[in-house]
């Protein structure tokens, strides 16, 4: 008899425990799946927090402290991180979704969403045959070591020079709609184009361009040699030249220029080999250019000579533009 009830007893217990445990479980997938979801951003294959759009359980955001007129600024101070983090989310949907923002703000306002999610940047260069790709990092890469706090606050500023009643705007319009459509927007990078995005099509090459684009000086010299033009244009207008310049490969550079290489030929963009060095900061390749006479003021299709995008103090360079 004793026997059966120590046996009852085990089975009770067993079955209380057994039911604390699921329930505990339960509760917690629950509290998952209602407060916090991964989804993949739109670059970079980056994972961002989304917020539950539970019709019973959906907060507001505080985009701006009321106390101070509904106005953001630069000295604003943010009770917390997340009252920071939901604003500026909530300013980069806001411009997800807007139109007539120049290329220029953009590229600022890319510059900072990369710091706020990324942090400093620490990727390669990308090649100036890759304009967009270029012209975002340069964008993410001055910034430096700037703290995502920071970036944060400046892409909020920005977006409220612009703006100064997109917080009002886009609530009001959520609380028409019901449901915020930015809830249902993956909170990823919302840059992932430019006027300049480089074209998908293949570029056609000739053995002469990849000879050059891989430094190959004996296969080069044999290339020309051999009679193939040294001016040579691939299917985006590029010479072995610019090839050699944005790839960083000096000798090939020295060896096309002792062999009467045009060195103000013009790509499709309308641009010259030193528009490429001064892209790449490549300031070796740059200097030898300007030595050997190439135009340091000849503008491109977009406006833009060599000198107006050398963003860093060459003397040489600018010693060299007409006054």
């Amino acid at each position: 008899m004793t026997d059966w009830q120590e046996l009852g007893q085990s089975i009770l217990i067993g079955l209380i425990f057994s039911f604390l445990l699921s329930k505990l479980i339960s509760i917690l997938f629950k509290f998952k799946d209602e407060n916090f979801k991964l989804v993949r951003g739109e670059d970079n294959n980056l994972l961002l927090p989304v917020e539950s759009t539970s019709d019973d359980e959906e907060e507001e955001v505080e985009l701006i402290d009321e106390k101070k007129n509904g106005s953001s600024s630069s000295s604003c101070d943010w009770e917390d991180d997340d009252d920071l983090s939901e604003a500026f989310y909530a300013t980069s949907i806001f411009i997800a979704s807007s139109t007539g923002v120049s290329n220029e703000v953009l590229l600022k306002l890319y510059g900072f969403y990369k710091i706020a999610t990324d942090g400093p940047c620490n990727t390669p260069q990308p090649s100036a045959l890759q304009l967009a790709k270029h012209t975002k990092w340069h964008a993410w890469q001055r910034l430096g070591a700037m703290s995502p706090e920071e970036a944060m606050q400046n892409y909020i500023t920005i977006v409220t020079e612009l703006y100064p009643f997109w917080a009002t705007g886009s609530t009001s319009k959520n609380k028409d709609d019901g449901t915020s459509s930015a809830a249902k927007r993956p909170m990823g990078p919302v840059f992932s184009s430019f006027a300049h995005e480089e074209s998908d099509t293949k570029v056609e090459l000739h053995d002469i361009h990849a000879s050059s684009r891989d430094g190959e000086i004996d296969n080069l010299l044999k290339f020309i040699d051999s009679g193939i033009s040294i001016n040579l244009k691939d299917s985006e207008g590029r010479t072995p030249l610019h090839w050699a310049v944005d790839r960083g490969n000096l000798k090939a550079v020295e060896l096309l220029v002792s062999k009467k290489a045009d060195l103000n030929v013009m790509d499709d963009e309308g641009q010259t080999p030193l528009h490429y060095a001064t892209m790449c900061e490549r300031e070796a390749t740059a200097e030898y250019l300007v030595i050997h006479g190439a135009d340091t003021v000849l503008k491109d299709n977009d406006g833009n000579s060599p000198c107006d995008l050398c963003k860093l103090n060459w003397p040489w360079m600018q010693n060299s533009s007409p006054s």
